[in-house]
C-alpha cells in the first residue's frame, strides 16, 4: 500500500485534512494525541464527515463503539412497516410498548426480524395481550441497559477519565470493545431468560395444580422498606446513597432467591417479594431485617399478607399486594408485620406477638396482626 493511500487505493486524509476541518490543532498539548486518534479512526473506515459530526456532538471517541452496538443501515417507520408486514399505526403501537417513540426509534435490520415475530405472535395471542408482553420486555430491558451503561460509566469510563495518562485513543478502543462484548451479553441473556421461563412454568404449574383458575394464585407478598433513608438523603453523598442502595438491592435479591421467592420491582428503599411458600416469605423478610442490622443509618421494616394473589404481566395486583403494602407502612423500625392470614400458615416456625387490630390507609375493617420474629433457643 501507498504512502498516503487505503488497500482501495483512495487517499487518506491527513493530518492537514485533519486541521481543514477543526479536528486537530498542531499547536495545541494534547497534538499528537489527538492526531493518534484520527489516524485510527481513518483506520476504522471512518471518514472525516463523520468524525467531524461526531465531533459536533462531543462523542468522537465513542464513534466506533457506537457503530459497533447498532451499526446500520436505519429504517424510517414506513419503509420498516412494508418490510415487515406490518401496518404503519400497529408498528408505532409496538414501538411505544417497547419504550420508544414512534419518530425517535432507531429502526435497524434486527428491529424488523422483531417486528415480523410481533406479526406472526398475532396468529396466536391476541394483539393487546402481546403489546403487554412488549410492554413489560421493554421496560425491564431498559433498566438492564441502564445497568450495563452505569456499570461500564462507573468501573471503566471514570476510573480512564480521572486517570491523566489515559489517551483519548485508549478511550475509544476501550468503549469499541465493551460494546464488542455486548454480542456474548446478547446471548447470555437469551440463555438466563430460557432458565427463568422454565423456572416460572414449574411454579406456576405446582400452584395451580387442582385448579381451573389461571390468573389468580394463592401467595405471600411482603414488602420492605427502609426508615430514614429520605432523611439520610440528604445529608450522604453521592456515592454513599449508591453503596446503600446497592447493598439492599444485592441482600434483597441474594435472599429471596436463596429462599425460592422472587423479586416483583425494586423503588429505591423498598423491594416488593413473592413466594409460594408463607413460612419462607416470613423467613424472608426477617432474613433481609437481620442482614442491615450493622447499619446505623437506616432501619428495614416491613409488611407480608398471604392470600389470592393476580398474577399477570410479571407483575401482582389485587387487595392482597394493597394490603401487604399498607401493613408494611404502618410497621416501626426493626419490625415485619404479618396479617392473621400468613400468620396462621407460619405458626410454630417464628414467634407472633399480637400487633392488635389496627386500620389501615384505603381499607375499611380494622386488620388484625401479628409481630414476627425468629424462634430463640
Amino acid at each position: 500500500m501507498q504512502p498516503g493511500l487505503d488497500d482501495d487505493g483512495a487517499t487518506r486524509p491527513n493530518a492537514g485534512d485533519f486541521e481543514a476541518a477543526g479536528l486537530y490543532d498542531p499547536t495545541a498539548a494534547n497534538a499528537a494525541e489527538r492526531l493518534e486518534l484520527l489516524q485510527w479512526l481513518t483506520s476504522q473506515s471512518f471518514t472525516v464527515a463523520e468524525m467531524v459530526a461526531a465531533w459536533a456532538d462531543d462523542q468522537l471517541t465513542t464513534l466506533p463503539a457506537d457503530r459497533a452496538l447498532l451499526g446500520g443501515p436505519f429504517f424510517d417507520l414506513a419503509s420498516a412497516a412494508s418490510a415487515s408486514g406490518l401496518e404503519p399505526s400497529t408498528l408505532a403501537k409496538v414501538l411505544r410498548a417497547s419504550g420508544f417513540g414512534p419518530d425517535r426509534a432507531r429502526i435497524t435490520a434486527g428491529s424488523i426480524e422483531m417486528f415480523r415475530l410481533f406479526a406472526a405472535a398475532r396468529t396466536l395471542f391476541s394483539e393487546a395481550e402481546a403489546l403487554h408482553f412488549v410492554r413489560v420486555m421493554g421496560s425491564s430491558l431498559a433498566r438492564l441497559a441502564d445497568a450495563a451503561n452505569s456499570l461500564f460509566l462507573l468501573d471503566v469510563e471514570r476510573p480512564l477519565r480521572n486517570d491523566a495518562s489515559t489517551s483519548e485513543l485508549q478511550m475509544a478502543q476501550t468503549q469499541l470493545f465493551a460494546s464488542e462484548m455486548l454480542a456474548s451479553v446478547c446471548e447470555s441473556i437469551g440463555t438466563l431468560f430460557r432458565l427463568h421461563v422454565d423456572h416460572s412454568i414449574r411454579h406456576s404449574r405446582e400452584m395451580r395444580r387442582g385448579t381451573s383458575e389461571l390468573e389468580v394464585v394463592s401467595m405471600a407478598v411482603g414488602f420492605v422498606d427502609l426508615v430514614g433513608y429520605t432523611s439520610l438523603t440528604e445529608m450522604a453523598s453521592t456515592s454513599e446513597l449508591l453503596a446503600l442502595l446497592l447493598e439492599f438491592e444485592s441482600s434483597a435479591y441474594d435472599i429471596v432467591a436463596e429462599r425460592g421467592g422472587r423479586v416483583v420491582k425494586l423503588i429505591g428503599d423498598e423491594v416488593m417479594f413473592t413466594s409460594f411458600d408463607p413460612v419462607e416469605a416470613a423467613a424472608i423478610a426477617l432474613a433481609l431485617v437481620d442482614r442491615l442490622r450493622k447499619r446505623g443509618d437506616v432501619a428495614p421494616r416491613g409488611g407480608v399478607a398471604f392470600g389470592g394473589v393476580l398474577a399477570h404481566g410479571g407483575d401482582c395486583y389485587g387487595p392482597i399486594v394493597n394490603l401487604a403494602s399498607r401493613v408494611a407502612d404502618i410497621a416501626v423500625p426493626w419490625e415485619i408485620l404479618v396479617t392473621d392470614q400468613l400468620a396462621a400458615r407460619v405458626a410454630g416456625r417464628f414467634a407472633l406477638e399480637p400487633a392488635g387490630r389496627r386500620m389501615l390507609k384505603g381499607i375499611a375493617e380494622p386488620v388484625a396482626l401479628s409481630s414476627l420474629a425468629p424462634l430463640l433457643g
